[in-house]
């Protein structure tokens, strides 16, 4: 038997019942409920948080913010679709590559295209990036969970039905914290609960193509490639108190999964899709007001700006006497508002049913604990430490480090540090060498790279010249002009192994030794503050002594950049001074 065998171990259960095609509706509902009966557990108490009282503004609303009107509260959910790190598909063992850049309908396995006959037989590699992203999300992984059918007609749907595991999840119970290192006020802290996180199939794409002329006519074509391929939907509690929260709470999500590895793609490459599930109620009123979901966003501005527009319908529609629907709803962003798109289904109308086709799902405690062992940092984690010593970046710079390109910074920027910490050897590191070397990954170079649209993947600054460069920075053999003409230099070069120090030397750009008592210096001053008697004379009278970076800015690029800012600045004190 092999490892992967031994660890996760399928055993089938008794079947009781099989459901066929010509049972009449009512015994299907009357199944379903015994099956929801003996399936649903009680909730903890954690489930069902507290709401968030809303404030009343004086004009308008700003559901942003949790503001809306004193009368109501308001209560967000989440539900999250996101596409798994794995090359093969959930269902299909067979010819199962998953692909989203293929050609369309070229990898289609029968079973995800509904071919008869073929069953579902579980791809055991899935579990493990579902597993990784559960345990980051600080879940109980659960050691037995089963698949049912949630059946449902569509053009994307070829079987009929959707495989998923609404009723025995293999994790639930997580939790997610909400506070400063997600861009809220540094009081402010807010508990996320992880009701659970089931695996799924995906469905396959749509496409529509309008209508080009009057004997073409618009059409929906369907693309299976992405049919059955391995997805976990993550399902928060109500426990979200306004949008800027969901959309934080969303964003904390993709950034876990991505640094766990369990997900590859975030929503701008479409690897993760959002439902939110909108409601409010009267303050004081027990219990959630009707719930309204909104169906397949696709972007963090579209989550918040669908709850912001939902808040305010349902709570025009309440205070005008009316009452919410259940109902499912789709957002279009151009207008800005959403729109009906069915009434609100419940599990009666799916008709879940244990799929026969599929055994329980056994996960070894062992799997687990080597999948804790081997988590690699999550976001909180090295944010938290690039704010530490010795790095002590801003919470801004660590947050934009963090975000930006998957956190392919993070790497480039500590190997920078360390080649540098090497070079000084025994010597204590400058104080704010972190501090440089973060400005300078994120603004100098990263600037110089977006203004130029090459991508980080293709930077030509390796992390030894960058080393390089700051070295003689910090060392005070450059001044910060001219390095950053190096830097340009360096960008542009045809070659990829070019050496700082020659490319310093080549253009004369070595800091000139010299001193604030340097007397050629102080006479190229005296003549730089001659040529503005009108701005020297309001620093003299202490109206506008920042026009004192005027000179010293000028005072510098009179030397070609050679001089030190620090000895300009003591040269240019020292006239005024007198």
């Amino acid at each position: 038997m092999s490892t992967s065998s031994r660890i996760l171990r399928s055993r089938r259960p008794m079947l009781l019942t099989r459901t066929r095609p010509w049972i009449c509706q009512s015994c299907l509902i009357r199944a379903q409920k015994l099956y929801t009966t003996a399936a649903e557990t009680p909730l903890s108490p954690s489930d069902t948080p507290p709401t968030l009282r809303l404030e009343e503004l004086k004009k308008g609303h700003d559901s942003s913010s949790g503001s809306v009107n004193q009368k109501w509260e308001v209560t967000v959910g989440l539900e999250i679709h996101a596409q798994l790190n794995a090359p093969q598909k959930l269902f299909s063992y067979l010819d199962a590559a998953t692909s989203f850049n293929a050609p369309p309908n070229s990898r289609v396995a029968p079973f995800d295209a509904g071919t008869p006959g073929i069953q579902p037989k579980l791809n055991i590699p899935t579990i493990v990036p579902a597993i990784r992203a559960a345990v980051a999300l600080e879940c109980r992984i659960n050691r037995r969970s089963a698949f049912d059918r949630k059946h449902y007609f569509y053009k994307d749907q070829p079987n009929g039905y959707q495989i998923t595991q609404f009723y025995h999840p293999f994790a639930s119970d997580g939790r997610l914290v909400l506070n400063e290192l997600d861009g809220l006020a540094v009081s402010e802290t807010v508990q996320v609960g992880i009701k659970q996180v089931q695996m799924e199939q995906d469905t396959a794409k749509s496409v529509f193509q309008p209508s080009t002329s009057p004997d073409v006519p618009a059409r929906t074509l369907v693309d299976l490639n992405r049919a059955g391929s391995a997805l976990v939907e993550i399902i928060t509690t109500p426990s979200l108190k306004s949008s800027k929260h969901a959309a934080a709470c969303l964003r904390k999500i993709q950034g876990i999964l991505k640094a766990s590895g369990a997900a590859v793609d975030g929503m701008e490459k479409g690897g993760v899709r959002c439902d939110v599930n909108v409601s409010i109620q009267k303050i004081g009123v027990p219990g959630l007001g009707r719930r309204v979901e909104i169906k397949n966003l696709n972007s963090i501005k579209a989550v918040q700006e669908s709850i912001e527009a939902e808040i305010r319908r349902q709570v025009a529609v309440r205070e005008s006497g009316g009452e919410i629907e259940g109902e499912t709803r789709g957002w279009d962003a151009l207008k800005g508002e959403s729109k009906k798109l069915r009434r609100k289904e419940g599990e009666v109308d799916y008709r879940y049913m244990p799929d026969a086709e599929l055994p329980p799902l056994i996960i070894d405690e062992s799997l687990v604990a080597h999948i804790k062992s081997t988590l690699p940092p999550l976001p909180d984690d090295i944010i938290s430490e690039l704010m530490s010593e010795p790095f002590a970046l801003t919470l801004k710079d660590a947050r934009t480090m963090v975000d930006l390109d998957d956190g392919a910074r993070v790497g480039y920027y500590k190997a920078v540090y360390n080649d540098i910490s090497t070079r000084l050897g025994a010597q204590p590191s400058p104080k704010h060498l972190g501090k440089l070397i973060g400005n300078w990954t994120l603004h100098e170079l990263g600037g110089r790279l977006a203004s130029n649209f090459i991508a980080w993947a293709d930077n030509p600054i390796t992390t030894v010249q960058l080393a390089d460069l700051l070295f003689h920075l910090q060392g005070g053999l450059i001044t910060a002009a001219n390095a950053k003409q190096v830097l340009d230099v360096l960008i542009e070069s045809e070659n990829p192994k070019a050496v700082v120090q020659d490319v310093i030397a080549k253009h004369d750009l070595a800091t000139q030794a010299t001193s604030e008592e340097d007397a050629e210096l102080i006479s190229l001053a005296n003549e730089i503050v001659g040529q503005y008697p009108d701005k020297a004379a309001q620093i003299r009278s202490g109206k506008r002594p920042n026009l004192k970076n005027l000179f010293i800015g000028n005072l510098m690029k009179a030397t070609g950049g050679k001089v030190d800012v620090q000895i300009c600045r003591q040269v240019i004190e020292k006239i005024f001074s007198e």
